[in-house]
């Protein structure tokens, strides 16, 4: 659930972690192999150290694949494109994109977090939902660099390659269009989220940390197709779709991928392990 980190709730956390069993899966087409990582996009310091089946697909992988370029996501110019489109110009306000119940709610929310909502005025939705999702992670202690960074910093230092399945302009259009045109039910979907968060957290870092993608699926991928089919379809479906036919070609070719996203998209109906088991892959997983 990577990416706009991810929109928060594909930011899957943990607290502790088994050596016997993780987020980690070996998918094998005769001879040759990809290793699949289901990552938290955010920790805590006490997260760490990362299980060790992260560690041994690490090492049996020639290339790591991330969900986008995280270099470049950090840059200035990404930052400014970002704020640029994420920025209303054109002399409406958050409010008049909001109905009335929405923007209320939204009052609310951040008068409890201290916040005046006037201060947030000149931001679309979709940044707002990214935003307040991200302080309520980092008010609950959530600060440390994820799994994504984690690895990305280590491949950059061990001289390993990189890619990635999605430009940052990809990405930034992807946060931009969240949700499609319904602004209220985007922030609705947000401002009843964080109202479930401790109690999603946990069942999300339970099914993350043993590599239960039934259990995954069960608390968070369902519940975002029921509740928020727009998203669901944006978020999970076109996305996993999309990735696909590269993630096909590298079953085929002789090096071995190590390719680390949110957990989210390898479970469930429409995830890329479902995709894949489809074909007649083999998937196990790394113990």
């Amino acid at each position: 659930m990577n990416m706009l980190k991810k929109v928060a709730w594909i930011v899957f956390l943990s607290t502790s972690f088994s050596v016997r069993s993780a987020s980690v899966w070996k998918v094998t087409d005769g001879e040759n192999s990809v290793y699949f990582g289901g990552t938290i996009h955010i920790l805590k310091t006490e997260n760490l150290p990362l299980p060790i089946e992260y560690d041994i697909a690490y090492a049996a992988s020639d290339k790591l694949v991330f969900e986008t370029d995280i270099d470049g996501i950090k840059t200035v110019e990404f930052q400014q494109k970002m704020l640029s489109k994420l920025t209303l110009t054109d002399g409406t306000t958050l409010q008049s994109h909001l109905n009335d119940g929405t923007y209320n709610a939204l009052k609310t929310h951040l008068h409890s977090r201290g916040l005046q909502i006037v201060e947030f005025h000149r931001f679309k939705p979709s940044m707002l939902a990214l935003m307040i999702s991200m302080m309520e992670f980092r008010a609950n202690g959530f600060d440390h660099d994820g799994v994504d960074q984690i690895f990305a910093s280590r491949a950059k230092a061990d001289g390993k390659a990189i890619q990635w399945f999605e430009s940052v302009d990809e990405q930034l259009d992807f946060i931009v269009n969240l949700g499609g045109d319904d602004d209220n039910a985007m922030i609705k979907h947000t401002l009843d989220e964080i109202q479930t968060l401790p109690a999603l957290i946990d069942d999300m870092l339970s099914s993350w940390r043993d590599g239960d993608l039934e259990k995954l699926n069960k608390s968070l991928v369902e519940a975002m197709e029921k509740t928020s089919p727009k998203i669901y379809d944006s978020l999970i479906i076109q996305r996993n779709n999309n990735w696909m036919p590269k993630i096909m070609q590298m079953l085929k070719d002789r090096p071995t991928e190590f390719v680390l996203v949110g957990a989210a998209h390898l479970a469930g109906k429409d995830s890329v392990f479902a995709k894949l088991e489809a074909k007649g892959y083999k998937i196990e997983k790394v113990k």
